[in-house]
This record gives structure tokens, sequence and C-alpha cells, in this order.
């Protein structure tokens, strides 16, 4: 039985969990139930794109990423599918019963098959060797185009809100460097007002050393003219001890 080409959810059979996409790995995970999901939108994290090639085979690309569901080139039993930008093929092949698939390697050496071990969330797709048991069968359930359209829409808004905000914490950054310009700048205006009155009070300093250099000159002056009217005194003290001689001597004869 041939899928056709579109959109779908890739569910296990066995465990009931979808296969998605989480970092770089394909996981089986347990999403919310449809009445919560018309609240919350489609999660297109496990929706795929089932898309056939010309040689026959399938890809399997993840809608919210658009990275393909992919193997190593010569995988082995219990490898964990990864995911890839680049094109990888599978193939998908009708059960016993309708509507479960097979999703299998392509390889000539050996045909492996997705499966999932346990039902626990987050638990890795691997590939198995056995396509008869419901753990490695899968429903594929077809999505609605519109219904991914809206979900794809409502993504692009949430991201166009995000831009914007990045944006405005962009610009706020800018903001702010712009205010500590003006800060700085006016902090130069008064580091210079500064240097200037620096500069002055270092012309005054050097004034006041001047003045005190003229003051000590004038004082050691004034010190060498005061010591000039003791020789003075000495001689007028001898001359008048000289008359008094006279008269001492001229009294006794």
């Amino acid at each position: 039985m041939s899928i056709e080409p579109g959109a779908y959810t890739i569910q296990n059979v066995m465990h009931g969990n979808f296969a998605f996409q989480r970092g770089g790995r394909v996981e089986g995970y347990a999403d919310y139930n449809q009445a919560s999901m018309t609240e919350i939108g489609l999660n297109l994290v496990k929706v795929w794109s089932i898309s056939r090639l010309d040689n026959g085979k399938h890809t399997i690309r993840n809608i919210a990423t658009n990275d393909y569901a992919a193997s190593v080139k010569f995988p082995t039993i219990e490898e964990n599918l990864i995911t890839t930008r680049y094109l990888h093929q599978w193939a998908i092949k009708g059960t016993a019963v309708k509507g479960r698939y097979v999703i299998c390697t392509t390889g000539a050496h050996i045909e492996l098959f997705w499966g999932l071990t346990d039902g626990e969330l987050n638990t890795p797709v691997s590939l198995r060797d056995r396509p008869n048991t419901p753990s490695n069968q899968w429903e594929l359930t077809k999505v609605d185009l519109w219904e991914v359209v809206g979900s794809l829409r409502g993504k692009l808004e949430d991201l166009r809100d995000e831009n914007a905000r990045l944006k405005d914490e962009s610009a706020r950054p800018k903001d702010e460097n712009a205010g500590l310009w003006d800060e700085n700048a006016r902090l130069k205006g008064k580091n210079a007002g500064r240097w200037d009155e620096n500069a002055g009070l270092l012309d005054e300093n050097a004034r006041l050393k001047g003045e005190n250099a003229r003051l000590k000159g004038e004082n050691v002056r004034l010190k060498e003219r005061n010591a000039e009217p003791p020789s003075e005194n000495a001689g007028t003290k001898d001359e008048n001890a000289g008359t008094k001689g006279r008269r001492e001597g001229c009294f006794c004869m």
C-alpha cells in the first residue's frame, strides 16, 4: 500500500506515542488530547512531511524544523534515529492491517525498521530487525494542511513578537550607552575645569614662592642694616670717654 505525499503524524501501534523531533533525535512523545489541542494549536514537532522521490522511496521531514529523519550510512540494530539537514530516504511499506506501516532502511546490506522499545516519554526511536511486531509498526494519520498552515502562521506571529521584543531590548542598551557617553563627556568637561583650576593654583603657588623669596631677601637686607648701628654707637662712646678724660685732667690742674 503506497503512502500519498502530505503532512502526517506517525504513531506507534503498541505504545501509542508519536514520533517527534527533539534536538538531533527522533523520540516517542505523548501530546495533549485533542480537546486541549484546539486551545493550544497543532504541535508541529510531531508532524512530518512525507514526500515521494522519483526512485519510489520517501523522505520524512519534520514540519517544525525542516530536518529529515535519518540514520547513519551503515546502520546497525538498536541504533537510534538522528535528524539531518540533508535529504535521506526511507522505504514505507504497508502491513496486513490497513493503516499500519513499517518504515525501513533502504541499504542493500540489511533491512531495519523504525521501532519503539517502550512507552516511556522521550524514548528514542531506534532501528529494529522484526517488522511483524506492533512496537515496530506505525499508524500514519494525515493532517489537514490548513491546520498546518494555521499553526505555521501562529508560529510566525510569535516569532514576529519575539523579534519586536528583542529589538526593544537591543535599543535599551543603546540608549543606556548614549547616556553613558553623555555622562563621560560631562565628566571630561568637569575634569578639564579641574585641570584649569589646578593650573591656576600652580601659577598662584609659583607667585607665592617668588614673593616668599623676595621677602626672605628683604629680611636678610634688613638684618644686615640692623647690624650697622652698634658700630656707630661704639665710636660715639669712645669719643665721649675721651672728652670726659680731658675735662677731668683740666680740673686737676
